[in-house]
This record gives C-alpha cells, structure tokens and sequence, in this order.
C-alpha cells in the first residue's frame, strides 16, 4: 500500500486513551505528513455540551508531543467545508 501523502485527525483532546493513541500511531506510520485538528473550548462546550478538562494550549502540546506528529492546530468549528479550509491553510503554513 502506498503511504498518503496527508493525513490528519481532529478531535478534543483532553484525555488521549491508549487505543486513540496507537490508532493515531498507526496512521501516521502509514502517512508522509500528519496534523491533528484541536477543538477550541467555544466548540467543546457548545457543540459537544462539555467542559473541556484541560486548557487549549494543554491539548494543543499533548497532541504536539505525540511522536510523528508535523502540525497541530486549533479548530474553532465543526462545519466539514469550513474544517477542510482550514487544514489546506495550516498544511501551506507546514510546508510553507
């Protein structure tokens, strides 16, 4: 199989259980570049209905000390078309 070029998931981030994280290793085993998407806390508490357990910056550096992962960026909504605007933009900045 040959690895994605891209890869990326979102998600909150608070508390990463052992198979969240040897899924995300997996992927990124199977990726040449891999980012991960962080629900701001406006997101979490109105769309998902729960208080975040950890600060942003808290979940922003968990994902960043995740081995192989290139970027992390917040997200501040949960529209799909809006979401992928934002990783081609966070992926240029990568790159750039």
């Amino acid at each position: 199989m040959e690895k994605k070029k891209i890869d990326f998931c979102i998600g909150i981030f608070d508390n990463l259980s052992k198979e969240g994280l040897e899924k995300i290793e997996n992927d990124i085993k199977n990726c040449e570049v891999y980012g991960i998407g962080i629900y701001t806390d406006d997101v979490v508490i109105n769309n998902f209905y729960t208080q975040p357990l950890n600060n942003l910056e808290k979940r922003i550096n968990t994902a960043k000390n995740i081995n192989g992962v290139k970027f992390v960026f917040p997200l501040n909504t949960i529209e799909p078309n809006e979401i992928k605007e934002i990783i081609r933009e966070e992926y240029r900045k990568y790159i750039g």
